[in-house]
């Protein structure tokens, strides 16, 4: 696959090896949590535009409370495994997707209220993908490691082109109150 890959992650990661899995003997570019983080991200972009999630309050909570989870995770205020640094990327990842969502997200698909069926499939997918990763990165071969590599990447370019989504609605926004001459705001 080449050095490209370590190089991109290089920008957002610390790539410690000892922190990194290697399916097949092949080293990931990334280390366990990032892999967890892209993939999942990954993932939850793609329910997200599947299933046209618009999501309840509820649904956010749970998302917010992955997002708060980094928190001692990320700092290692709790000792952590492979499996569990793995996890709670996905999560954070699955997390971040959904508040980045929010804003662009009608702009880029016709948004349905989270019916029971699409719940349920979001649930189960981010379920099976947050105990799948961890089980490729120890158990998967080479197939395995691409497979890792180019969600980790889709995760990635993502994630990026959603905070490019959110700064470019915002940045209308601002734009936009400015030209309206601050209208409501009191001096």
């Amino acid at each position: 696959m080449g050095d490209w890959p370590r190089a991109i992650f290089a920008l957002v990661c610390g790539q410690d090896v000892l922190h990194t899995w290697a399916p097949g003997g092949v080293l990931l570019p990334c280390c366990q949590r990032c892999t967890g983080l892209y993939v999942g991200a990954a993932i939850a972009l793609a329910l997200h535009l599947g299933l046209r999630i618009r999501a309840g309050s509820r649904f956010l909570q749970v998302h917010g409370l992955f997002l708060l989870a980094m928190i001692p995770l990320g700092f290692h205020w709790i000792p952590q495994d492979a499996v569990a640094r793995t996890v709670s990327g996905f999560l954070y990842g699955a997390g971040l997707v959904s508040f980045f969502w929010l804003l662009p997200g009608p702009a880029l698909a016709r948004l349905t209220p989270m019916s029971s069926p699409a719940l349920a499939t979001y649930i189960v997918v981010v379920g099976a993908g947050a105990a799948a990763v961890p089980a490729l990165g120890r158990l998967g071969g080479t197939g395995a490691a691409h497979a890792l590599v180019w969600l980790a990447l889709l995760g990635l370019l993502g994630l990026a082109l959603l905070a490019l989504a959110n700064l470019g609605l915002a940045a209308r926004w601002i734009v936009g109150r400015a030209l309206a001459g601050g209208s409501g705001v009191r001096s």
